[in-house]
């Protein structure tokens, strides 16, 4: 990346040990190392749900649905009276448990995209659901317009973040709106926390935005914001211990104890560092 996809600046510095790149105009910060579509291929295989970013994905399934179900209601209360959901795209949709979710709430049609085809083959035929596996930006446009578009916690892996969001407004209907979760690196914690915040680690997290920026980024590709909040988050105490003390740490004596943490306890948890964005492609004297 020559120049900042937030302000166009081509004067970045190192930070964290030249870990990342940051931006000297706006803060936003990347990766500080080529990454190639063969590094993109090898970091999302199957592997991905399955002990390297996550323990286990799919027996976390109850408490991720959880975490839909919370983010539906924010959903429901902050677009009252708006475009109805009536057209859904989920980029980075994974195993399609959102999607299962989403058509509990709403008759809307469902479709989603990923690039690991073992996550997209579950969600189609165990799941049922509208899913592909692709490159979104590569994927010719639609005959509808998206009514609704989410990229819940997959900005930060996308190496184009600003190509899928011009490309989603392009697709999405007037009044349509857009659904952003992803960390937040001016908040609190990862200040405090510097080089060791829990979501640095490229080449899987590529991208670190401020909500700052990311609603600068997001205004830039012809969006509006509604809202942006930082909410609560149920998270298994087995991922969290593995995210904590065993990610990309082989071999460390913490795994016996780790195998002892009942697969289902959860808990909540608002370290106000991961922000949640609603944006909305204008409709202009649309609404009263």
């Amino acid at each position: 990346m020559n120049k900042c996809i937030i302000c166009g600046n081509p004067e970045f510095i190192p930070v964290y040990s030249n870990t990342l790149k940051k931006c000297l105009h706006c803060g936003f910060m990347t990766a500080n190392m080529e990454i190639s579509e063969e590094i993109l291929k090898a970091t999302y295989s199957v592997n991905y749900f399955r002990g390297e970013e996550y323990l286990d994905y799919l027996k976390d399934k109850e408490i991720l649905q959880l975490n839909f179900e919370k983010r539906i209601r924010h959903i429901k209360k902050s677009v009252t009276g708006r475009l109805p959901v009536t057209s859904v795209l989920e980029i980075g949709c994974a195993y399609g448990f959102f999607g299962e979710v989403l058509k509990r709430h709403w008759k809307a049609d469902y479709s989603g995209i990923d690039v690991v085809p073992e996550a997209v083959a579950y969600g189609k035929d165990i799941l049922k659901l509208d899913l592909a596996t692709g490159d979104y930006l590569r994927r010719p446009a639609p005959g509808k317009e998206f009514s609704d578009v989410f990229l819940w916690d997959v900005i930060e892996h996308l190496p184009f973040p600003d190509k899928f969001l011009q490309k989603a407004c392009q697709e999405m209907a007037p009044g349509g709106r857009i659904y952003i979760t992803t960390g937040d690196i001016s908040a609190l914690l990862p200040r405090i926390r510097g080089k060791n915040w829990r979501m640095i680690h490229p080449p899987s997290h590529i991208h670190y935005f401020t909500k700052s920026n990311l609603c600068r980024l997001l205004e830039s590709k012809g969006f509006s914001i509604v809202c942006s909040n930082y909410l609560p988050v149920y998270r298994s105490i087995r991922q969290a211990f593995y995210s904590l003390f065993l990610l990309n740490k082989k071999g460390s004596r913490l795994e016996k104890l780790l195998n002892r943490i009942p697969e289902k306890w959860s808990f909540p948890l608002n370290t106000f560092d991961i922000v949640f964005i609603i944006a909305e492609k204008p409709n202009i004297g649309a609404f009263p």
